[in-house]
């Protein structure tokens, strides 16, 4: 099986980014992202995390929180990545000065108090592993470690125009609203009601600890 790497321009995933993308063979129809050479490594999730400056800042907040532990234990860890944390802050920032009508008041990680921030970096783990294989194209539920319901698929996708092979399958999580969307959805389903979604932009680490996936760069961190 060839091996293929392909860069995404920041209008994809707002960063150049190596991604491995496996060719499909003739039995085989879909493609993962992950390491450019193995998906497995001999460093915890913790030590793979803080090793890679796309989680600098996700590091700190861990760190932060007291979840270093959690992050090493046996779970499947779906992290954001610092440009989704960064664009959190601009956002809460944004919200305070209009709340506060003060343009310099600025919402930084100080502001995140550690109660709130395990929950919310919680909210991206799940006990055991949760691995490509054990994945179809039906939404299947797994609850996180705050007890929310989140549907874990995979999903064909159209995202590089047409690029890449019809065949190409990612692997999608949707925090689940009121109950799963129907699936096709329809054009009139409520928008407040719709699950949301995101794409997994790289799958499948297999640290010394656990299991590793990476929310794309564009996710809204917090799972608001």
């Amino acid at each position: 099986m060839k091996k293929l790497k392909i860069f995404i321009s920041k209008g994809g995933w707002g960063l150049l980014m190596a991604v491995m993308l496996f060719t499909a063979c003739k039995k085989d129809d879909h493609f993962m992202g992950g390491s450019p050479t193995n998906d497995h490594t001999e460093l915890s999730t913790y030590d793979y995390l803080k090793a890679n400056p796309l989680f600098d800042t996700l590091i700190l907040l861990i760190d932060k929180a007291g979840l270093k532990e959690t992050i090493n234990s046996n779970i499947t860890f779906m992290a954001p990545t610092d440009y989704s944390i960064k664009q959190f802050l601009k956002t809460r920032t944004k919200e305070l000065q209009e709340e506060l009508n003060d343009e310099n008041v600025l919402y930084t990680l100080d502001s995140l108090k550690a109660p709130e921030l395990r929950d919310s970096l919680m909210a991206y783990m799940y006990d055991g592993k949760i691995q490509r294989s054990d994945l179809s194209l039906e939404q299947q539920v797994y609850k996180n470690k705050v007890g929310e319901d989140f549907s874990i698929r995979l999903k064909k996708t159209d995202q590089y125009g047409g690029i890449l092979s019809a065949g190409v399958r990612y692997i999608y999580v949707a925090k689940v609203i009121n109950g799963l969307d129907p699936d096709p959805l329809p054009d009139d389903f409520p928008q407040d009601d719709r699950d949301k979604e995101d794409i997994l932009q790289t799958t499948g680490i297999i640290t010394k600890t656990g299991i590793l996936h990476v929310l794309a760069n564009t996710h809204a961190f917090y799972w608001k």
